[in-house]
C-alpha cells in the first residue's frame, strides 16, 4: 500500500477521532476500539497445499505462457508484450531473452493491414526439438488502422528455428508462417503437440471483446477458424482442399469434418468463447481446455473428437443466443461448471503426472484468474467427483505449466513471479475458530444480545424479506480501523475479485445479522432469535458463518458447513389459527456466497444506498445511519486522489443514491417505483446482475440501472411462463400476465427469491402489482368474486388474482369464509402451476414436511433408504419417472437406461442428478425448443427434421409433429426433459428411498 495511503487512517486511529468542523468536536462522544474480536482465520482445516516461489532471481512483465522443451531442463516463458525467456531449471537461474518478436520479427510486411506486434499467447517446441530444433510461435498483429477492430490475418503461427547457443535463441530469420486466422479479442492461441498423434494442437477464440458477446456470430459457424480447437500436421505441408494458395500444414485425413460442406477441415473442435490454456495428459493423451465465460459461468471441457462446447448458443447451461444456427455436432456439456460467484476467468491448468506428490497424481489442477483460486478436479469417466481447493487464494494464475518431470508451476500475472506447489505443513490442523456465538467476543452478554464495546449497530434502509422474520445489523471493525469509502468505484488491491468497488474493509472486519422471528408458543407470540449470521473479512476473501439459536436463548451454535435446518411454528395472520409450520433453513457456507458475492460487493446492507436514511443514532450506543458512521470514525471518505474528506452532512449526503424503506407504502408514482425498485434490489439483484450468478437468466436489477437497463419491461421470459399466454417479465398495466409476480406468489421450485425465505411475501406481492398497475397508467381493478372460481383455476394468470382472498383480513368472518371455499377448491387441483400458488396454506400434509424447492442434499443422505419403498416411489404415476426412464423391462428409454446405474453413480450423484437434472445433460438426451409461427413453444428430443417436418418427443413420450412451414425456431436447450422440482412435493424419507433403490440397480 503506498505510504500515503497508509499514514492518514493510523494517525486517525491512534487519535481515536475523525476529521470534522471544529466547532463539533468538544462534545461529541468519542468512538470506544472493539478489542475482543475473536473472530479470526476460518473453522475449515488449511488447503493440503501452499504457493511457493521459486526462481527468486527472476520476474516477469505479465507472463502468460510455460513451455518445456525435449532435450533440456530449460523452462520458457512469455509476456504478454511479446518477449520470450529461458530459465535453466536451478534455483539460482536467471531469465535469459530467447526471442523479442516486436524487436526481431521480420515478417511484418507480409501484412499490408498490420503495422506491428500485438501480443504474445503461444508457445511450443517440436516432438522432434532435439534433432529438428523446431519450435511454433503464435501471435497477433496490431491494424494500421486505429478504428479497426479486427484483423483478417491478425493471429499467426509460426515456425522458427532455435539455435544451439546456450542460452538457446530463436533465429529470426527463419519465420516460416504456418497458419492464419482473424485477430481481435479473444484470441486463444494456445499451442500443443498430441502426445499420441504428433499433431499441433491450435485454440482459437470467437474473436470479440467482452461485450456484446460473439459480435461475428462464429461460435457456431464452422466455415472459419475461430472459436475452435484446429488439428494440423505441420510435418507434411501440402495444399488441403479449399485451402489456398499453399500453405505450411496439411490436414490429417482423420479430421472429424473433412469433406464436409461449409466446416474448415482444421477444425478439431468448435463452440469455444475464449479458450485460456489448453493441455494434454501425458498420460491418458485427453485434451483439456480451460474456457473463459462471460456473464455467469467458467467452464472446463475434455476434448472429443468433433465436440461442439455450446458457444455462443449456451454459456454453460446459459442461453446466451438460443435462435443462433447449431454447428454440425450436437452441444457438449463441460466437464466442469464454475458458478460466476467462485470463479470469473478461468485458466486451464495441467493433469498432474509428476512423482513429488503421489495424493495429486491423476488430478486436473487448474485456477481462476480474478478469484486466485486453485483447484484440484478428479473425475470417474465423464462426471467430477471431487474438487477441492488446494491453496490458499493468493496469486492470480495466469497460465500453468509442467517441467519434463511433470511437476507443475504456475504464474502471478500482477507480481510476474513464478510458483509451485508446496505441502502445506498446518494442513492436519483447524484453527481456534468460535464454535459458540459467546466464543465470538462480539458480545458482552449474549443471552441478552447486548454487543460488545465498538460494535455498533446499523440500520439498513431496505431489508430483504425472510419468511415474516426481522433482523438486527451490526458492524465490528478491529480496535478503531475505519471501513475506507471512495467517493466512486474503484479497483482496489488485496480484494479477491479484480473490479471495482466502493468501500474498502480492514481485516477481520465482521458484519453481524441476528434474525428474529415471531413464534407461536402456549397460544401466543414470542419474539425469538433463531439465526445470527456472520460475514468475515480476512484480509484477501469474505466468508459467511451461521450460528443456530438454542431454545432457551442463552446462546448459539457454529452451524455445520453444509448448513442445518430447524421446523418452526410461526406466528402468521395469514393463517387462520394465526400459526404455520415452517422448516428454518441455515443455509451452507458456499450457500452465503452465492448472493454475498463480489459483483454485489459483498456487504449487501453495509452500502451507502442502505445506510443513507434518516435514522436518529443514540450516541454511545449504536451508529445508525452514514451521517452517524462518518461522525463517529466507522467510515471515512476519500475522493478520486485519495485526499480524506470530512465526515458526511446531511447537505453532502443528499445528493447520494438511496434506496426507500417498505415501512410505508403509498400510491405516489415516484415513491411506489423507488419503493419497487429497492424491493428488487434487496431481495434479488444481489443475484440477478452481471456476474452475479442469476441462475440462467441475467438481469440488471440494481437500483441504480434504468428501468430500460433492466431487462425486464415487456420482455419475453426465458425460463418458463407457467402458462400464461403472451407472458411477460413484467407485462405494464398487467399484473397477472406478469411472471414476475407469480413467481413472488408461488410455493416450491421456480419461486423467487429462491435462497433465503420459502414462504411469499403478501406486502410485497401487494407493493409490485400496485407498481405494475401504474406502469400501464391503470389504478388496478377489484378483486374478484368467487363465482368465477371454477374457471378461473384452470390457469396460473386467471388463479393469481384470488389469492387476494387468501391474503386478506382474516378478522372478518365473511374474509374467513371466501378464503375457506377457495382453498377447498384449490386442494382439489392436480399439482402444477395453478396448485403453485395456494400450496403452502393448504392443510399440512399428516405424513410428514415435503422436502420443497431448497432441499437440502446432506440432510436427504443422513437418512437410511428403503429400497423397497424406493423401487413404489419410483413407479409412483404422479411422479412419472418411469415415463422416461427403463429399469430391467420397465419403463421407457426416453431418458437413460438405470437399469444397472448403481455400478457408475454414488448416492451423492444420484441425488444430485434428482435434485438438479438440468446441471449436466448428455449430448444425446439433449432438448429442443421448437416455436411455431401460431404461437406455441413445445420441448423435446429431437427425432427428425428436414424442410417438410419436425418431429420432438416430449416428456410423456409422446411424438409431435410440426409442418416445416410452420416451425418458426428449432433452437437447442441445457435445461433437462426431467423437470427441475419434480421430487419437491416428496417427503425427506421418500426421496432417500428412491436413492437407495436406483444405488442398488447394478
Amino acid at each position: 500500500m503506498p505510504r500515503r495511503l497508509f499514514v492518514v487512517p493510523v494517525i486517525l486511529a491512534i487519535a481515536g477521532v475523525v476529521l470534522s468542523n471544529a466547532a463539533d468536536e468538544p462534545k461529541k462522544p468519542q468512538r470506544k476500539p472493539w478489542t475482543t474480536s475473536k473472530i479470526t482465520g476460518s473453522p475449515e482445516p488449511p488447503p493440503a497445499f501452499k504457493s511457493v516461489r521459486v526462481f527468486p532471481n527472476v520476474k516477469f512483465n505479465h507472463p502468460l505462457l510455460i513451455a518445456k522443451a525435449p532435450g533440456t531442463d530449460r523452462l520458457f516463458v512469455g509476456e504478454q508484450d511479446g518477449v520470450l525467456y529461458s530459465i535453466a531449471n536451478k534455483p539460482d537461474a536467471k531469465a535469459e531473452v530467447f526471442f523479442d518478436l516486436k524487436k526481431e520479427v521480420k515478417t511484418i510486411d507480409k501484412l499490408p493491414a498490420a503495422k506491428g506486434i500485438g501480443e504474445l499467447y503461444g508457445l511450443v517446441f517440436h516432438p522432434k526439438f532435439e534433432q529438428n530444433r523446431t519450435c511454433f510461435v503464435c501471435y497477433t498483429l496490431v491494424a494500421k488502422d486505429p478504428k479497426m477492430n479486427h484483423v483478417p490475418d491478425g493471429t499467426r503461427v509460426s515456425r522458427f528455428k532455435v539455435t544451439d547457443a546456450n542460452p538457446p535463441r530463436i533465429d529470426p530469420a527463419s519465420e516460416e508462417i504456418v497458419i492464419t486466422f482473424q485477430g481481435g479479442g479473444h484470441n486463444g492461441g494456445d499451442l500443443h503437440f498430441s502426445p499420441t498423434d504428433g499433431m499441433l494442437y491450435i485454440s482459437t477464440g470467437d474473436g470479440s471483446g467482452p461485450n456484446p458477446p460473439d459480435v461475428l456470430n462464429t461460435g457456431q459457424d464452422c466455415s472459419d477458424l475461430l472459436s475452435s480447437i484446429l488439428r494440423i500436421d505441420v510435418d507434411h505441408p501440402g495444399e488441403p482442399k479449399g485451402v489456398s494458395p499453399r500453405v505450411n500444414y496439411s490436414i490429417p485425413k482423420d479430421n472429424p469434418f473433412v469433406g464436409m460442406k461449409d466446416v474448415r477441415p482444421e477444425i478439431w473442435a468448435f463452440g469455444f468463447r475464449n479458450p485460456w490454456r489448453m493441455s494434454f495428459d501425458r498420460k491418458t493423451g485427453d485434451l483439456w481446455v480451460g474456457d473463459v465465460g462471460w456473464e455467469l459461468w467458467e467452464m472446463v471441457h475434455k476434448i472429443e473428437k468433433g465436440g461442439n462446447y455450446g458457444w455462443s448458443i449456451v454459456e454453460g447451461r446459459q442461453p446466451v443466443k438460443p435462435n443462433q444456427k447449431p454447428g454440425p455436432t450436437p452441444i457438449r456439456p463441460p466437464m466442469i461448471e464454475l458458478p460466476h460467484t467462485i470463479a470469473c476467468s478461468v485458466t486451464g491448468g495441467y493433469v498432474y503426472r509428476g512423482k513429488k506428490f503421489p495424493e495429486l497424481v491423476g488430478a486436473y489442477v487448474f485456477g481462476d484468474w480474478e478469484t486466485r483460486r486453485i483447484w484440484a478436479a478428479r473425475f470417474e469417466g465423464d462426471r467430477m467427483t471431487e474438487m477441492p481447493e488446494i491453496v490458499k487464494p493468493s496469486v492470480r494464475p495466469s497460465a500453468f505449466g509442467e517441467d519434463n518431470a511433470g511437476e507443475l508451476y504456475f504464474f502471478d500475472y500482477d507480481g510476474g513471479a513464478m510458483f509451485t506447489l508446496e505441502r502445506n505443513d498446518g494442513a492436519a490442523k483447524n484453527s481456534n475458530f468460535p464454535k459458540k456465538l459467546s466464543e465470538t467476543g462480539l458480545y458482552s452478554s449474549v443471552k441478552y444480545h447486548t454487543m460488545a464495546d465498538g460494535v455498533a449497530r446499523f440500520v439498513p434502509n431496505a431489508t430483504q424479506w425472510q419468511d415474516g422474520a426481522s433482523s438486527l445489523h451490526y458492524v465490528a471493525l478491529p480496535g478503531l480501523s475505519t471501513v475506507r469509502l471512495f467517493d466512486k468505484p474503484r479497483k482496489l488491491p488485496g480484494q479477491v475479485f479484480w473490479h471495482e468497488f466502493r468501500m474498502q474493509f480492514p481485516k477481520d472486519t465482521v458484519l453481524v445479522k441476528t434474525i428474529e422471528m415471531p413464534i407461536f408458543l402456549d397460544g401466543k407470540k414470542v419474539i425469538r432469535r433463531i439465526e445470527t449470521q456472520l460475514l468475515h473479512h480476512d484480509g484477501e476473501d469474505w466468508r459467511g458463518y451461521s450460528y443456530a439459536w438454542r431454545e432457551d436463548q442463552s446462546d448459539a451454535d457454529l452451524v455445520p458447513t453444509d448448513g442445518d435446518e430447524k421446523e418452526l411454528s410461526v406466528f402468521d395472520t395469514d393463517f387462520t389459527d394465526g400459526r404455520r409450520s415452517q422448516v428454518w433453513t441455515y443455509h451452507s457456507r458456499s450457500q452465503c456466497l452465492s448472493c454475498h458475492n463480489a459483483w454485489s460487493e459483498y456487504a449487501l446492507a453495509f452500502s451507502l444506498p442502505q445506510l443513507n436514511n434518516n435514522t436518529k443514532h443514540m450516541e454511545g450506543e449504536y451508529a445508525g445511519d452514514m451521517l452517524s458512521l462518518s461522525k463517529f470514525g466507522y467510515i471515512h471518505r476519500f475522493d478520486s486522489n485519495d485526499k480524506l474528506m470530512p465526515p458526511y452532512e446531511a447537505a453532502t449526503i443528499a445528493s447520494e443514491p438511496r434506496l426507500a424503506n417498505r415501512g410505508k407504502y403509498t400510491d405516489a408514482p415516484e415513491e411506489l417505483e423507488s419503493q419497487a425498485r429497492s424491493y428488487l434490489h434487496v431481495n434479488c439483484a444481489h443475484c440477478h446482475r452481471f456476474g452475479g450468478g442469476g441462475g440462467q437468466v441475467v438481469l440488471e436489477l440494481d437500483h441504480s440501472k434504468t428501468l430500460k437497463e433492466t431487462g425486464i419491461l415487456d420482455i419475453r421470459p426465458k425460463q418458463g411462463d407457467f402458462g400464461i399466454p403472451e407472458a411477460r417479465i413484467i407485462a405494464p398495466g398487467e399484473p397477472f400476465r406478469s411472471a414476475l409476480l407469480y413467481r413472488m406468489a408461488k410455493f416450491g421450485n421456480g419461486r423467487m427469491p429462491h435462497l433465503g425465505s420459502e414462504w411469499p411475501d403478501s406486502s410485497g406481492i401487494w407493493l409490485m402489482k400496485k407498481w405494475i398497475y401504474q406502469l400501464g397508467n391503470k389504478k388496478g381493478e377489484s378483486r374478484p368474486g368467487l363465482e368465477t372460481l371454477d374457471a378461473a383455476l384452470t390457469a396460473s394468470h386467471t388463479a393469481l388474482p384470488f389469492l387476494d382472498h387468501v391474503l386478506s383480513d382474516l378478522r372478518f368472518p365473511e374474509a374467513r369464509e371466501r378464503r375457506a371455499n377457495l382453498l377447498a377448491a384449490a386442494a382439489k387441483l392436480q399439482p402444477g402451476p395453478v396448485r403453485d400458488l395456494f400450496e403452502g396454506y393448504l392443510p399440512p400434509d399428516p405424513k410428514g414436511r415435503k422436502i420443497g424447492s431448497n432441499p437440502r442434499p446432506g440432510s436427504i443422505l443422513a437418512l437410511t433408504g428403503d429400497a423397497k419403498n424406493g423401487e413404489a416411489v419410483f413407479s409412483n404415476k404422479e411422479l412419472k419417472c418411469a415415463n422416461c426412464h427403463k429399469i430391467g423391462d420397465k419403463g421407457v428409454s426416453l431418458g437413460p437406461d438405470l437399469s444397472t446405474i448403481g455400478k457408475t453413480r454414488s448416492k451423492a450423484e444420484l441425488l444430485d442428478s434428482i435434485l438438479q437434472p438440468s446441471a449436466k445433460v448428455d449430448p444425446q438426451f439433449a432438448s429442443y425448443l421448437v416455436k411455431t409461427h401460431d404461437g406455441r413453444s413445445l420441448t423435446g428430443l429431437l427425432v427428425k427434421r428436414d424442410e417438410k417436418q419436425v418431429v420432438l418427443r416430449d416428456a410423456e413420450n409422446k411424438e409431435i409433429v410440426l409442418a416445416g412451414d410452420n416451425v418458426e425456431v428449432v433452437q437447442p436447450s441445457r435445461l433437462s426433459l426431467m423437470p427441475d422440482g419434480l421430487v419437491s412435493g416428496l417427503r425427506p424419507q421418500e426421496v432417500a428411498d428412491m436413492v437407495e433403490y436406483l444405488v442398488t440397480r447394478k
